[in-house]
């Protein structure tokens, strides 16, 4: 008997352990777990509080030449067509629907206009050598170019939507330049492609009383898409041509 108690005691004992034991164990994915090694968040590289979240995109500075706002749309609608300059043709092998294309193919000399065929070609009295031979381009569009290339022919870019002002926005501080630059290269009096003309107020005037200007421009639904074969223009652009529009389209 005195055997039998002594086991009894050994294993209310042992049982008495196991139990304690197993009661102080969980599952270590409950959320009061307390994690013995827990992340320093201190040193967090991924702080927000350090993340300016009204940054946009770097105004234009109008002293600067911009490739793809200023240049581009000046060889797209002047080089870059069906037959010349574009991909499919690349007469002369020098393509100019690119940054990437106009450094690598029109032989462009950063800071240098003598030594820069793309300006030699656009300046050239030769009617036979001239670029585009449809004849010489308007003096604002040399200008632009001329200065491109001054300022080192670099691909940089700038947010005109971002910091978009359409105020006082008249015909010719403005919506001619972006006529010109955009339009003109088949809307011109010597080839008045559509029978628009864009290169003149008359011109231009003739083409808002008919109501097709905004339209087109703005690519809305039953109107011939404009600049055709190119990019649409940016917003901020149509929304000053509106503005102008709205304002009566004055010759101011």
């Amino acid at each position: 008997m005195i055997i039998k108690r002594k086991h009894f005691f050994i294993l209310v004992v042992t049982l008495g352990w196991v139990f304690i034991h197993q009661s102080c164990t969980h599952d270590p994915f409950m959320i009061n777990d307390i994690d013995p090694n827990p992340m320093d968040t201190t040193t967090n590289p991924m702080d927000t509080m350090t993340i300016d979240t009204t940054l946009v995109g770097t105004p234009c500075d109008p002293a600067v030449i911009y490739f793809e706002k200023d240049i581009l749309p000046i060889l797209l609608g002047n080089c870059a067509i069906a037959g010349c300059h574009n991909s499919a043709a690349a007469n002369d092998g020098v393509i100019l629907d690119s940054y990437e294309n106009v450094i690598k193919t029109a032989k462009v000399k950063p800071f240098d206009l003598s030594d820069s065929k793309l300006y030699k070609v656009i300046t050239e009295n030769d009617p036979d050598k001239i670029m585009p031979p449809t004849g010489k381009m308007d003096n604002n569009k040399i200008s632009l170019i001329s200065q491109w290339l001054l300022q080192g022919a670099k691909n940089l870019d700038c947010d005109e939507v971002s910091n978009c002002v359409t105020e006082n926005t008249t015909y010719s501080g403005y919506v001619k330049g972006v006529f010109s630059t955009s339009c003109n290269g088949c809307h011109n009096t010597s080839s008045s492609f559509g029978g628009v003309i864009l290169d003149t107020y008359a011109g231009v005037k003739s083409v808002v009383n008919t109501g097709r200007l905004y339209g087109a421009i703005n690519w809305s639904q039953g109107f011939q898409r404009m600049p055709q074969g190119q990019s649409q223009l940016d917003s901020c652009k149509i929304a000053k041509v509106k503005k102008w529009l709205d304002e009566g389209a004055q010759n101011n």
